[in-house]
């Protein structure tokens, strides 16, 4: 008897399928000898320092993460461009901030050519905690997940037309608010006396091609209840802020959101799964082709004052004079029945 053909499409289905348990198995290892530590512990502040090397993040507690490739579905990857992370925590009265750091050979930003890559980092939480914790890729119909992403080019001074295409020429763009000969960026058409609707994806609202938000934000907020339904929340709900720098091969970058979120808040006491995520631009990963880990734990730490310190002492004094006293009866006693 012959074996039965299967399909290409059902070989393609089982290579991908066999190749995402394969990623998984390579990375038990690692991820055994990472579950030593499977939590990080926030740290309490009185304000978030957005400067990634400031002595605050130095003391806070640290989560060293491994990161496998994201082969579950298409656009898959087989060998993870960005191995692993290190994740540092602090909280203040209403924010908490991540500083997430990892090696990257080359700086990436969108710069150059149409072609060119971003280097990215995005953090994860479930939508609401108490209805249990979703699949960590993207979430769930019914548990959908919130993100957090982290983008090279999201700043104030990200390139744009000029620094990307140096040799083009321009007679005029109408509706830009620039002259004749000069080359229109995109913040161009949102300056009074511009339209845009020249440029029609930040004019429908896309989050990616608005210039202001991104020099105000440098995170965006999205949402996602699955594979293929990740969407950015509105413009006037994006609230994360997000300071990076690289250095040496290193990335290093501080993101702070509300701790007060849509569905839940974090709260001391509570313990809420994070996940975490990262792309390679030089590896020319974007969207599904990344880095991806399971989920860990984050927790907020209680925050200390001199009650803390002083109860043990008023303990041990108490217990101290009690048996003081107990000695001072029993002697009492002895004297008496001399």
């Amino acid at each position: 008897m012959h074996a039965p053909e299967v399909s290409s499409s059902r070989r393609s289905w089982l290579a991908g399928s066999l190749a995402a348990v394969g990623g998984w198995l390579a990375l038990a290892p690692r991820r055994a000898h990472a579950a030593e530590k499977a939590s990080l512990l926030a740290r309490p502040v009185e304000q978030i320092p957005d400067d990634p090397d400031a002595q605050a993040w130095r003391d806070a507690d640290v989560l060293e993460l491994p990161l496998a490739p994201q082969a579950v579905v298409k656009p898959r990857r087989y060998e993870p461009g960005v191995k692993a992370l290190e994740v540092r925590a602090l909280y203040s009265a209403d924010r908490l901030g991540l500083r997430l750091q990892w090696g990257d050979a080359q700086r990436q930003a969108m710069e150059g050519t149409a072609q060119a890559f971003r280097d990215a980092v995005a953090i994860e939480f479930p939508y609401d905690p108490a209805k249990g914790i979703p699949f960590f890729g993207m979430g769930e119909r019914e548990r959908p997940v919130v993100i957090y992403q982290w983008k090279a080019d999201w700043a104030a001074s990200a390139s744009d037309a000029n620094e990307k295409y140096p040799r083009m020429a321009v007679d005029w763009y109408p509706f830009s608010t620039r002259a004749a000969n000069e080359i229109a960026e995109a913040a161009d058409y949102g300056q009074p006396g511009g339209d845009k609707a020249f440029v029609p994806s930040w004019w429908a609202g896309n989050p990616l091609m608005d210039p202001a938000l991104h020099a105000r934000r440098g995170a965006e907020k999205l949402v996602a209840h699955g594979f293929g339904t990740l969407e950015p929340v509105a413009a006037d709900q994006q609230d994360a802020d997000a300071k990076a720098a690289w250095k040496d091969g290193v990335w290093t970058t501080v993101i702070t959101i509300p701790r007060q979120q849509e569905a839940f808040a974090f709260e001391r006491g509570k313990t809420i799964p994070v996940a975490f995520a990262a792309w390679n631009g030089e590896k020319q990963e974007r969207g599904g082709e990344k880095s991806v880990s399971t989920w860990y734990f984050l927790s907020l730490e209680q925050p200390s004052s001199v009650a803390t310190y002083l109860a043990p002492v008023a303990v041990v004094a108490g217990v101290f004079a009690a048996q003081l006293g107990a000695l001072r009866r029993l002697r009492r006693g002895g004297e008496h029945k001399g």
